[in-house]
């Protein structure tokens, strides 16, 4: 069978079936391997996914697209020597890297172009070629905290790792806990940790003393794992809302035995679809899923956070053309609005740079048993009821 498609092949091209088309190379950083492993090979999955959903509508103007996936190992000084070869080929646009760290490593070196475009939320920015994933930290971290505050809890901890990642977020959490609406609720314990620590366990021990009604926790990857399982050993089992990098249910599983009554994320529209009622948004969610079915995977929560800059940056050339420079790209997406992602209706005029509103949002909550997430709350971050 194989021998006789070859053969048909070569004998299409020595025919004059047409020269094999150079296909489009967009490189994008992802750590396959470290400490950010889990939530690499989510999105380089789902950049092999939209680029077969991409091919197979015609790729940039009947020319097919590849990613290229460099590994940074989880290292922002790998992240730089990645983005500087990657410069040297004078691209209009890249994508990733996935965490905090390295994209705000990377913004330096672009100041002058080309349009970086980082697959985490997590990144804040003014500079103009520079956009970033799903819904920004400044609607995530007030939209957890009106969860718990609906959900009529009245008392919460707060446990940060010191990366980046746990930083920005430790500075929106300071000022959403200030806000008028959250007088009412009480932060019994708020503790910090290097996410290198290899205990916790005097943190937890504060939070359990001031005995939470939910807690929220603001690290990744093996850090994450390790409050919890600093919680478990000291019996504390309240809800806990963490990040949507955390949302692997390989890793989920790995940590079956820790978990608490409860593990809440935010996600993204693509996850709600039974909520979504606009056309246009319904169709982008479904192209998400067929892409995913097409390769043969399941699609993750956290796969949107690749699949939907992958399709703006798509969108982008197949408008401009494979010959567009990095300025036009970042003017195409800077003036993109009524766009159709799987997360949301993007709209990036509006200063936000990553083109969404606390109104994409919505949360989920892992169920070990049946290895899957199931929606808590409405668009927005209201609780549904349970």
């Amino acid at each position: 069978m194989v021998r006789a498609f070859a053969s048909v092949l070569a004998t299409l091209l020595l025919v004059g079936a047409g020269p094999v088309v150079e296909p489009y190379t967009i490189d994008a950083i992802v750590p396959l391997t470290g400490a950010s492993a889990f939530s690499g090979q989510i999105h380089a999955a789902a950049l092999r996914a939209y680029e077969s959903a991409a091919n197979a509508t015609g790729g940039i103007r009947g020319r097919p697209i590849h990613f290229e996936i460099h590994d940074d190992h989880s290292n922002p000084v790998v992240t730089v020597e990645l983005t500087t070869q990657i410069l040297a080929k004078n691209p209009p646009l890249f994508l990733g890297s996935t965490y905090i760290a390295a994209c705000a490593a990377e913004e330096p070196l672009v100041r002058n172009g080309p349009v970086e475009f980082c697959l985490s939320p997590g990144l804040v920015t003014q500079q103009r070629n520079v956009f970033s994933s799903s819904v920004a930290n400044t609607y995530i971290v007030p939209a957890t905290f009106k969860f718990i505050r609906e959900r009529g809890y009245t008392r919460v901890a707060v446990i940060s790792a010191t990366d980046a990642s746990g930083s920005v977020a430790d500075r929106i959490a300071l000022a959403s806990l200030a806000r008028p609406e959250n007088k009412g609720l009480a932060v019994v314990a708020y503790e910090h940790f290097n996410p290198g620590d290899i205990s916790v366990s005097a943190q937890v021990a504060r939070i359990k003393a001031g005995n939470p009604q939910a807690i929220v926790n603001y690290a990744t990857g093996s850090a994450f794992g390790n409050v919890l399982r600093s919680l478990s050993d000291a019996g504390v089992s309240v809800p806990v809302m963490t990040s949507v990098v955390n949302m692997n249910p390989i890793q989920l599983e790995q940590l079956a035995s820790v978990l608490p009554i409860e593990l809440i994320f935010k996600t993204t529209l693509f996850y709600a679809r039974d909520q979504v009622h606009d056309r246009a948004l319904l169709s982008a969610i479904d192209e998400l899923y067929a892409g995913f079915a097409r390769a043969g995977i399941p699609a993750s929560p956290e796969s949107n956070l690749a699949w939907d800059p992958a399709k703006i940056a798509v969108a982008a050339l197949r408008a401009l053309g494979t010959t567009a420079t990095g300025e036009q790209v970042a003017d195409y997406i800077n003036n993109l609005h009524g766009f159709a992602g799987a997360s949301g209706i993007y709209d990036f005029r509006v200063g936000d740079h990553h083109g969404l509103t606390d109104a994409a949002l919505a949360f989920v909550k892992w169920v070990p048993a049946e290895k899957t997430f199931v929606v808590v709350s409405k668009p927005g971050g209201s609780p549904l009821r349970r």
